[in-house]
């Protein structure tokens, strides 16, 4: 009975990690860290308020961050506190304390475990609002915009002459009235009906987002019922817990059982019983990897590399095909410094490269010549 308990509270680790994610969006639904031991302890009592947050700090990414798992590595996370407290001591502005703390996170920064503060959430909020004012409809787009970056999250363009569908893929969102689902159904609607050979998928300023929409876009490449997925890693925590009680519970069960210094490896993926597989597309497929693809969009190229999807151009990553991810947004109570910390560690599909620290192009190309860049694809991978 006791498992079946742990195996239902685990599953329902699987609902709200969305919910989560869209919590981060409304500052007024981050948690306050306010559960830690160290609140009752002297040299917090006496510390200034960068320094009682540094400490509250400091014991929720012990507790929280994946990575920290193992009581080795909590211990070198905590043999770099008095420096951040020394620095915290004559600290003036939160901003300086926000970069204080990403300092120190040093090589954990995973690009989802960050800071940031009121001042800077706003101007982020209005340089969104400012390209959502302006940003392109999906649809047709021009040869200026081949290999360059536009506003829209995704566009596309036919080739006839050289049979290539050119998708620029620059955001995993979905555009407001027009799904990248249905988006992609029209695409490779119009593809199949002229016989397309070639699709160049260029997701070079991706930086994430959804990763749902990237398994909208693989299903319609390879057959779901084939394709090898992430193994997922789940870690429980107190700052996990102060969004749903039941995970306190899911938490002392799996630590009784003697996994206190391990993570919990969710369930893989199931087909739901009503998913009709898409046609998947029989031609070749050309992936355009850049220094600014990662997270849910590095996510894409892993799939497809180790499903053994199509060609990859471009540069190194700058992203870790294993990977954290998975964001519980967080407030520091004295500071009012806002934060995000990864739950999760997604290791690939293929076991043999697990530990791999990038990821490297098939061919690789300078897309800092964009001309050059696009004649190079039309060269090779167009219909000659």
């Amino acid at each position: 009975m006791k498992k079946e308990m742990k195996n239902l509270w685990c599953t329902l680790l699987l609902l709200i990690g969305g919910c989560l994610t869209s919590q981060a969006q409304d500052v007024s639904k981050f948690k306050e860290l306010n559960d830690s031991a160290y609140q009752t302890t002297t040299e917090y009592q006496a510390g200034n308020k960068y320094q009682k947050d540094a400490i509250l700090f400091m014991d929720m990414v012990a507790d929280t961050h994946p990575y920290y798992i193992k009581e080795e590595r909590r211990a070198e996370w905590f043999a770099k506190k008095q420096d951040l407290l020394d620095k915290c001591k004559n600290m003036e502005t939160d901003e300086a304390f926000a970069d204080a703390l990403i300092d120190v996170l040093g090589p954990l920064h995973d690009k989802h475990t960050d800071l940031t503060t009121m001042k800077r959430m706003q101007e982020s909020k209005q340089k969104a609002k400012e390209k959502d004012e302006t940003a392109d409809v999906p649809g047709p787009i021009d040869m200026e915009h081949i290999m360059h970056r536009h506003d829209s999250n995704y566009d596309y363009q036919l080739f006839p002459d050289q049979s290539i569908c050119y998708l620029q893929f620059n955001q995993c969102v979905n555009t407001k009235d027009y799904p990248f689902a249905k988006f992609l159904d029209d695409m490779f609607a119009k593809m199949d009906e002229d016989g397309f050979k070639t699709l160049v998928v260029d997701a070079q300023y991706n930086n994430g987002g959804s990763s749902q929409l990237c398994d909208e876009l693989l299903v319609h490449l390879y057959p779901l019922d084939k394709m090898k997925f992430f193994t997922t890693y789940l870690r429980f925590s107190n700052l996990m817990a102060a969004y749903n009680p039941r995970i306190a519970i899911a938490k002392k069960s799996w630590e009784d059982d003697g996994h206190k210094n391990d993570l919990y490896q969710m369930p893989a993926p199931k087909i739901p019983t009503d998913f009709q597989q898409p046609k998947p597309f029989e031609g070749q497929v050309v992936f355009v990897m850049g220094k600014r693809t990662f997270s849910s969009a590095g996510m894409l190229f892993t799939m497809a590399r180790d499903n053994h999807i199509g060609t990859i151009i471009g540069t190194t990553s700058t992203f870790r095909p294993s990977h954290y991810g998975e964001i519980i947004p967080y407030r520091l109570p004295n500071t009012g410094v806002l934060g995000s910390i990864s739950c999760k560690f997604f290791t690939r599909p293929d076991a043999a490269t697990v530990n791999d620290e990038s990821m490297e192009p098939d061919v690789k190309i300078n897309l800092d010549d964009k001309d050059a860049s696009w004649r190079y694809i039309l060269e090779n991978y167009g219909n000659k």
